[in-house]
Parts: structure tokens; sequence; C-alpha cells
């Protein structure tokens, strides 16, 4: 109750150092009232633990896409070096590009609904990203706040918990689904970039792939009957057909031709 009243309270992350152990000396009662108040407390314990990990992944979602945010509006990744946001995303902080629009996305949102109090305070538990993103647009709409609260009433009075599914059903209910976007921000733009990025994997996929190769060959050198023959019929299924699959995805000419061969 206490970490949710702080996280009610605007406390995003109520603070872990501030434990409420239960006191043998204060028990009174007969062993099994005695008992009750254990367990009840070993539950309690449970339930901080279950809030504090949620709030600490709010905040750290929050944090970490508001950083991201200053990175991609401001190209700050081009001071290392890189000429897309792809290529330093995989290599420096070892995600993908859509991961980082979708972070700087669920940090936007959050912050937009932990800050209209009479929303964040009507969640039994801190709100997460799924939840944030389908009220976030309802908030941007004349009254949204209101709007946004009396789709959580109509959840609760349901008696359904309010996830991400449920809040979008009540929103489609009550006519407010317009609000709510579909695409993730970046994910279907920069077409360059993501030519770029898509080039580079498969460039490195076939460094791996010619490695593998050349293991097949030095063990094939060895003149002899495989261990497992089903094993490596498997295996050499599975290189056929990637390289079919590869060549139907990228309607190369040569491609097509390797394919057909294998």
């Amino acid at each position: 109750a206490a970490n949710r009243a702080a996280v009610a309270a605007g406390d995003i992350a109520p603070d872990p150092f501030t434990p409420q152990p239960l006191d043998a000396a204060a028990l009174t009662g007969t062993p099994a009232e005695r008992l009750a108040l254990v367990e009840a407390a070993l539950r309690a314990a449970d339930d901080h633990a279950a809030d504090s990990v949620k709030a600490a992944k709010i905040r750290w979602t929050i944090e970490k896409g508001a950083a991201l945010k200053i990175l991609v509006d401001q190209h700050l990744y081009t001071a290392r070096g890189h000429t897309s946001l792809a290529t330093y995303a995989d290599e420096v902080l070892h995600t993908s590009r859509d991961n980082v629009y979708k972070t700087i996305e669920a940090a936007d949102a959050l912050r937009t609904v932990l800050a209209a109090t009479r929303v964040s305070k009507i969640f039994d538990t801190p709100p997460n990203a799924s939840q944030a993103k389908v009220l976030a647009p309802v908030l941007a709409l004349d009254s949204g706040e209101d709007k946004a609260v009396e789709i959580l009433i109509d959840i609760k009075t349901s008696g359904k918990k309010p996830t991400a599914s449920a809040l979008k059903a009540a929103a489609k209910r009550l006519g407010y689904t317009a609000a709510i976007p579909t695409p993730t921000p970046g994910a279907d733009t920069d077409d360059a970039q993501r030519r770029t990025e898509a080039n580079r994997k498969m460039t490195a996929a076939a460094d791996a792939a010619e490695r593998a190769l050349a293991l097949y060959e030095e063990a094939l050198a060895l003149g002899v009957t495989p261990a497992h023959p089903a094993r490596a019929d498997a295996d050499l299924a599975r290189l056929t057909r990637a390289g079919r699959v590869l060549a139907k995805q990228t309607r190369l000419p040569g491609a097509t031709t390797a394919a057909e061969r294998a």
C-alpha cells in the first residue's frame, strides 16, 4: 500500500531502502492468529517486490527513452563517426533502430500518463508501457483526461483488469479509438537507413555462411562417413532452404540461379 501510494503521489520508483519488517515482539494472540499475520506479511513482501520491479522498469524506460530521444533528434551518433542511427544502435547500443524508436515512444507515453494524476491514481499498480501507449493519445484529445478516466472506470465497472487490450476495447466502445495510432514512430521512415541496415546484416550473414561452409569442407575432406548421417542431412537441408528463401526474398538473378542449382 505504501509503495502504491508513493507511485500515485508521483514518486515513480519508491525507495527500496525503507522496508517495514514484521516485528516479532509486536505479535500477539494465538499461534493461529500469529501465523495469519506472518502469512499476510509474506504476501505483502511479494506485492512490494512486484511493485518495485514495475516501478524500476518504468523509471528505466523513461530515463532511457529521454536520452535516446536527444540522441536521435540531435543526430549525436554522428559524433562517433556513424552515418546512420541503425549502425550506431547495432554496434554501440547492441539493439536495433526500431527498438530505439519503440523505447522513445514508450517513454513519451509513460510520462504523459503519469503526469495525468487522475488517470495514474486509478491504476492499482504503475501502468506499463503497453497501457500507456493506449491512453497517451486519448489524453491528447480535448478533455482527454476525462476521456481516459472514463475508459478506466468502464473497465473497472466490468470487473476486468486494465490490460492494453482491455483499454483498446473500451476506447473503441466509447468512440475514442481514432486517437490511438497503430504504427511506431520512425518504424516505417527513412528507407535508406533501413536498406543500409538490411544490407549490413546480409553481408554479416554471408560471411558467417562462408565460414560455416569452410568448416563443412574441412570435415568432408577427412573422407569419412558422418557419425550422424541424419543430422548431417538435416543440416544440409537447412542450408539449402536458407539459400532458397534468400533468393526468393532478394529476387536477385544470381541468387535465384544458385538456389536452383542447390
